[in-house]
């Protein structure tokens, strides 16, 4: 009884010197945790997409697992993260492990935020606890199905993959590639997306930032390489797209992307941008698939021919073959982008150029369908990127269509968009043997608990006789 009245005393007493931890903080270390959770994008996952607030949780996270959801992380004492003391806090972002053993799945960035230092740790904490309004709003639970909602497995998966050591730079000199180094492997987690994954789903490090698979998504190459990667991209060029979203003629910013854009990278300091920046042109080049333009660029179908086409579409309507990809293109898109995909643009509005642009040009339809089909929302200052979507407005054959007839027309022709490239994509395989089975292991889970259970009364009932 006394050893555990002084667990308890002990636990309480950690509990207090947290909150008097951030109690004592001074206003300049809130504020730079409030930059750094902007820097860290927070909001994107713990928002709550019913009421808005950035942190009060709820946001689901689609997973081929099964539904994943944000948690709230205001300090309410109910609902959110207000028992936290530092301690727990830090072992969230190090170990990926909350209060109670509770261990988090890899779609919270752990594996990145473990490098962040022990002051940026200590300053996020004060900001979550101070700066930020207690919401006592319960986010959902996420709730796997069996063997993945058996959380402990992820003690075994952090051992054989995670790296919580503290990444050195967070003190280095503004605009360094020091403090890019830091920034790109922890705060922006940029490998967390754009390095291949492993069959268990951890992140390949002799591949880092060479591409990978987000959902539906790709997210590209960004190594230094020439022709697969970013190696033609000046360093005022990256740290344009990475403030805009925009870089007319190579790349536009959609997906998590755009939402990372706008809600981080925006709003970051330009000396942690030119950090960045600068890093990204030193880190090694890896390459891969040849994203550049054919030395010959095609030329679009010319709009007598779209003409004359469009009069022989009734007749195709009538076969079922329905209208071309050229017709669709210059019906829906054209407006926009011009018939000849270089983009236009008036007194207030510059519509971007397909030809040339990363999502066009990749061996990899996935953006250029996932654009598409989803559209383009990107807001930052003085500027709202926009583009319908057209998942619902196209049949997915129509899309096909569209997307080969943009891939073949602006880019090279033999990067033909098939309708099995269209359904994989929309289907989000990454992949991953883990994530390609996952209904099937959720079944054999199921099944072997089930075993365990029956096997488990048999053993009750043969001692009880």
């Amino acid at each position: 009884m006394m050893r555990k009245q002084i667990r308890h005393l002990a636990a309480a007493s950690l509990l207090v010197a947290g909150f008097v931890q951030a109690q004592d903080a001074s206003p300049d270390l809130v504020k730079r945790g409030e930059y750094l959770a902007t820097a860290g994008d927070c909001s994107a996952c713990h928002r709550d997409p019913h009421s808005g607030k950035p942190f009060s949780g709820g946001f689901a996270i689609q997973s081929p697992m099964g539904m994943i959801y944000g948690s709230n992380i205001t300090p309410s004492k109910t609902a959110g993260i207000g028992n936290y003391s530092l301690a727990d806090f830090t072992d969230v972002m190090r170990k990926g492990k909350a209060p109670g053993n509770h261990y988090l799945y890899p779609a919270m960035p752990y594996t990145a935020f473990a490098g962040l230092s022990d002051e940026d740790i200590h300053a996020l904490y004060s900001y979550l606890m101070l700066g930020v309004p207690a919401d006592d709003h319960p986010a959902p639970e996420t709730d796997l199905p069996f063997p993945f909602s058996f959380r402990p497995v992820m003690a075994v998966w952090n051992l054989m993959f995670l790296d919580s050591r503290a990444v050195p730079g967070s003190d280095a000199t503004a605009g360094s590639a020091e403090r890019g180094e830091y920034l790109v492997r922890t705060l922006a987690h940029c490998s967390t997306c754009h390095t291949p994954r492993n069959g268990m789903m951890a992140e390949q490090g002799d591949r880092f930032l060479s591409g990978g698979k987000v959902g539906s998504w790709t997210a590209p190459n960004i190594t230094p390489d020439a022709q697969a990667g970013i190696g033609d991209w000046s360093e005022d060029e990256i740290v344009t797209y990475l403030r805009t979203g925009a870089l007319h003629g190579k790349a536009i910013a959609a997906g998590e992307m755009g939402t990372a854009v706008q809600n981080s990278f925006s709003k970051m300091q330009p000396s942690d941008l030119a950090a960045m920046a600068h890093y990204l042109k030193q880190v090694t080049p890896i390459g891969g698939a040849d994203r550049k333009a054919p030395a010959v660029a095609p030329q679009p179908t010319p709009l007598s021919a779209i003409e004359t086409g469009m009069k022989e579409s009734i007749n195709d309507y009538v076969s079922g073959e329905g209208m071309s990809g050229a017709q669709l293109y210059n019906g829906a898109c054209a407006t926009c982008h011009a018939s000849d995909g270089r983009g236009t643009h008036d007194a207030q509005h510059f519509y971007p150029s397909l030809v040339g642009s990363s999502a066009v040009l990749s061996d990899d339809p996935a953006n250029l369908i996932m654009t598409i089909a989803e559209g383009v929302d990107r807001k930052t200052e003085g500027d709202h990127a926009f583009m319908p979507e057209f998942r619902t407005q196209f049949s997915q054959a129509e899309l096909t269509k569209v997307a080969d007839y943009v891939s073949t027309n602006f880019s090279n022709p033999q990067h033909a968009v098939t309708a099995a490239d269209v359904e994989q994509t929309l289907k989000g395989e990454s992949g991953s043997w883990l994530v390609r089975y996952a209904h099937v292991l959720s079944i054999v889970g199921g099944v072997v608990a089930l075993l365990v259970i029956i096997l488990a009364l048999i053993m009750v009932l043969r001692r009880r006789k």
